[in-house]
């Protein structure tokens, strides 16, 4: 596979988490997900846990995302 097209995969699954990031955060609160082909396919309540889930797929094809309803404070 072509740089270019990971890069399509990437931005393409980016943008649809970006897009339904409100509705599946309440859906998938305080878990992990991953994103293939621009849908939530594996939840895991654990980093550990979606690790391990996460090894059936393509690295080059998934985004994997922790998810809250919760603000978080970011100091710098």
């Amino acid at each position: 596979m072509k740089r270019e097209d990971l890069f399509d995969i990437s931005k393409e699954n980016i943008q649809w988490l970006q897009e339904n990031y409100e509705h599946l955060r309440k859906e998938y609160d305080k878990k992990w997900i991953i994103v293939h082909n621009k849908k939530v396919v594996e939840s895991q309540e654990t980093f550990k846990d979606i690790l391990q889930v996460a090894r059936r797929y393509d690295p080059n094809s998934i985004l994997v995302e922790f998810l809250q309803t919760q603000e978080v404070a970011a100091f710098f």
